[in-house]
């Protein structure tokens, strides 16, 4: 066993645990009496009195570690504290972005297409020197180079060296803005530095704002406020110009609402081309809107620029219209045929007359009353003159065609699900008149009204339920013929031909066009086995000496040609060689030309034919009858 522990070996914790739970109270010594030998410095009493007890003072209370370790703590947080705020509020000779202002002075507002001359000057307040510095400027897709406003120019960016601690570094950044009418550009500003003895990159970002306020397009859409569902429904959109300039490439991009379905092979994007300053252009877009009945539709068109004839986007945007339709079911609905096309966009011929129906009925389930359907012809290729209604009434003061109660029995009291239909006839301008238009147009605007008794007998009417565009199409003609003394070839042999002798001619073949390009055209045609093949004008004129077919490759034929202007000609040489069994007659040099191609404007084939092309030179100026047989 180990010894007991002594006094010494036991704590102080130890010992005032141990006296706190003793049972025991704890020994007092006695004080001492005046029997006791008194020290030197203690007062003698008198006998039978007693010194009072001497009294011990309490023990001084030590501090904890626990506390001082706290207090040591809170001592240094508070120290730290206050040194991260002095840091923070003087910065000391810290480096920071917060410290950079970038500043941009310029218009605040900017027409279309003007010049931005945009001022930034970015001031350093830090205590160091940055350097490598870089600031860029981002723009819009549509932005152009000052320098060259046919290069896109999206983003600028250039070098401001070093700038001192305290000191401003300045850059002029110029551009070309284009934009919508009202549209708020932001351009964001980037600046990039560096400083000595750090890899670190800092940036520091703003943001400038231009609003602008004129465009160089403008344009505007017109179109029902209430339209029929399931009937055709057509925009006419109109683009002008208010630039100095002459604008190319124009076009609408059309952005259509849910339930709309365009015509066929249309749009989005519908080409305008140029517009000089102050001119202004109209284009019809066509389609069927379908939906509940009271329900309203939005369609937005924008004007603007695209890069070439055969992007589907815009390249700059300009100015937008919103138009808003609304949808019911019509009580009257109508259907119009022209020339037997019942299409939303049907094509007629230049010149000839034209034999239009328009068809009606009642979609309602009571009686129709006092109804009316009034069709009204307007465009540049209409002849007005040549307007005339069979079963209806012809107003020429404002070109519309009246069918009503006085005209028809049926509109007057038309029963539930019952027709009824009425003509018209209409011609086109001449030729010559036609050509001096650019894709000719007539279009017939349909309004019907009537009185239904089950709505309180109130007469009710729908404007422009239908509205046809009907497309002037262009007529493609083929002519030719030969000589002998003129040409582009110089031409041998005897003249008339006399059998087993070889004569060469010089065909000319001659495409002319109306009123609209003609995209694609080729002529095709056939040599005789007695002619022979020698050379063409164009080099678009190819020979297959085995099927011995001439092919012409023309191209696009422009409007007015053989007419206001010149027609699409190629020459070809060829050699006759006549037999004896052909004298007296008068062999063909080329056989079965026909001509084909595409008319631009309303998207249909076009051709037209020449049965043959013979010896008989009566183009030629030296030319006779006599020498137009084989000798």
């Amino acid at each position: 066993m180990m010894p007991p522990p002594t006094p010494d070996d036991i704590s102080t914790l130890e010992r005032m645990r141990r006296r706190l739970y003793a049972n025991a109270a704890p020994e007092v010594p006695e004080a001492p009496t005046l029997r006791q030998r008194p020290r030197k410095d203690t007062p003698v009493l008198e006998e039978g009195w007693e010194v009072p007890p001497e009294v011990t003072p309490p023990p001084k209370k030590r501090i904890s570690y626990a506390a001082l370790f706290l207090g040591i703590a809170a001592i240094f947080f508070f120290i730290a504290a206050s040194a991260a705020a002095y840091f923070l509020i003087y910065g000391g000779r810290s480096v920071s972005t917060d410290r950079i202002f970038i500043e941009a002075d310029g218009p605040t507002t900017l027409g279309s297409g003007d010049r931005l001359t945009l001022l930034v000057s970015v001031d350093n307040q830090n205590p160091v020197v940055i350097k490598e510095t870089m600031l860029s400027v981002d723009f819009p897709d549509a932005t152009r180079s000052p320098m060259n406003e046919a290069e896109t120019f999206t983003h600028y960016e250039d070098t401001m060296g070093e700038i001192l601690p305290g000191e401003t570094g300045t850059r002029s950044v110029q551009a070309v803005l284009f934009g919508a009418e009202n549209e708020r550009i932001v351009l964001p500003i980037r600046f990039e530095y560096r400083i000595e003895g750090s890899n670190a990159v800092y940036v520091k970002e703003a943001e400038y704002e231009v609003v602008i306020t004129s465009s160089p397009l403008s344009v505007r859409a017109e179109a029902v406020s209430e339209a029929a569902v399931g009937q055709p429904l057509t925009f006419a959109v109109t683009v002008r110009s208010n630039a100095n300039a002459p604008i190319e490439n124009v076009a609408v991009l059309a952005q259509y609402p849910f339930g709309y379905s365009p015509r066929s092979g249309e749009g989005p994007v519908f080409p305008v081309g140029t517009l000089a300053p102050g001119e202004e252009k109209t284009i019809p877009i066509t389609g069927v809107l379908t939906g509940e009945n009271d329900d309203e539709r939005v369609f937005r068109f924008t004007a603007g620029t695209r890069q070439g004839e055969d992007t589907n986007a815009l390249l700059v945007s300009y100015a937008m219209t919103p138009v808003a339709v609304g949808l019911n079911k019509p009580f009257l609905a109508v259907n119009l045929s022209v020339s037997r096309d019942t299409g939303s966009t049907p094509v007629v011929e230049a010149g000839n007359q034209v034999q239009a129906i328009v068809s009606w009925a009642n979609t309602l389930a009571a009686p129709l009353l006092d109804g009316s359907v009034e069709v009204t012809l307007s465009g540049a290729a209409l002849d007005t003159r040549s307007i005339s209604a069979y079963g209806g009434f012809y107003r020429s003061s404002d070109t519309t065609v009246i069918f009503s109660k006085e005209t028809s029995d049926n509109l007057g009291n038309l029963a539930p699900g019952a027709t009824g239909s009425g003509s018209f006839s209409f011609m086109t301008k001449s030729d010559a008149e036609l050509a001096a238009l650019k894709n000719p147009t007539i279009v017939a605007t349909i309004a019907v009204a009537g009185r239904r008794t089950d709505a309180n007998n109130v007469q009710e009417r729908v404007p422009s339920v239908l509205v046809r565009t009907i497309k002037v199409g262009t007529e493609l003609g083929i002519t030719g013929g030969s000589r002998y003394t003129t040409g582009p070839f110089r031409n041998t042999g005897p003249w008339p031909p006399v059998a087993d002798q070889e004569t060469t001619y010089t065909v000319d073949l001659d495409l002319t066009n109306t009123v609209n390009t003609v995209a694609d055209a080729v002529v095709t045609g056939t040599l005789p086995s007695y002619v022979r093949f020698v050379g063409a004008s164009e080099s678009s004129v190819t020979y297959n000496p085995t099927t011995r077919a001439i092919t012409w490759k023309a191209g696009d034929v422009l409007p007015g040609a053989g007419y206001t202007i010149s027609p699409r000609r190629a020459s070809i040489q060829v050699a006759l060689l006549p037999s004896v069994s052909q004298r007296g007659t008068s062999p063909i040099l080329v056989s079965s030309l026909n001509a084909s191609g595409v008319d631009r404007f309303t998207q249909r084939a076009v051709s037209a034919g020449l049965q043959s092309i013979t010896i008989q030179a009566l183009s030629d100026p030296a030319y006779d009858s006599s020498k137009g047989d084989v000798r």
